[in-house]
């Protein structure tokens, strides 16, 4: 799947219970994202657990939102969010992964946009994510405003994940 940017004439984003279409996303997304960072032990494993049709499902149905963005009729990048905590009206950003073929398109940017958009509509004071510690995508989140809040290691079957956990306040962004 080769995309040049001048095809870029329409893009739509919108909610999605397609589990299948997801989970090819994230098939083709990760091994790029985290071949040099994780090992395809814990790739494949993370791919089984978190992107396997009946987690992907159970996931929507227990609050994660879940956004495709489509460039005409081609899946592109898809991105999850749900709420965290009602009290603080916290949500998370549980996943933004962009087809390889699509990066460099400002497709990451117009996603985490509409799910800052949609949370702040629900009331959402906080956005929070996780990205590992070695992970690129940590600078587009610094560049989109997000903060480091806690530096962690979680334990994750037989592997530990190193992330930060970082946040935007929802009430400085227009």
């Amino acid at each position: 799947m080769t995309v040049s940017p001048s095809t870029s004439e329409h893009i739509s984003i919108q909610t999605t219970t397609d589990a299948g279409i997801i989970k090819d996303l994230a098939h083709a997304t990760w091994y790029p994202t985290y071949g040099e960072i994780l090992s395809g032990e814990q790739i494949e494993f993370m791919l089984t657990e978190i992107y396997s049709l009946a987690s992907l499902q159970q996931q929507m149905e227990t609050g994660q939102t879940f956004l495709l963005l489509s460039q005409g009729s081609t899946p592109a990048a898809f991105s999850a969010f749900s709420l965290l905590d009602a009290a603080e009206q916290r949500y998370k950003l549980n996943k933004l992964y962009i087809h390889p073929d699509f990066q460099g398109l400002g497709f990451g940017r117009r996603l985490l946009q509409e799910v800052i958009q949609r949370t702040k509509a629900q009331g959402g004071l906080k956005l929070e994510l996780n990205v590992h510690r070695q992970n690129p995508a940590q600078h587009f989140y610094f560049k989109s405003g997000f903060k480091i809040i806690k530096i962690i290691d979680i334990p994750f079957a037989q592997f530990t994940l190193n992330d930060y956990i970082m946040e935007l306040n929802l009430t400085e962004t227009s």
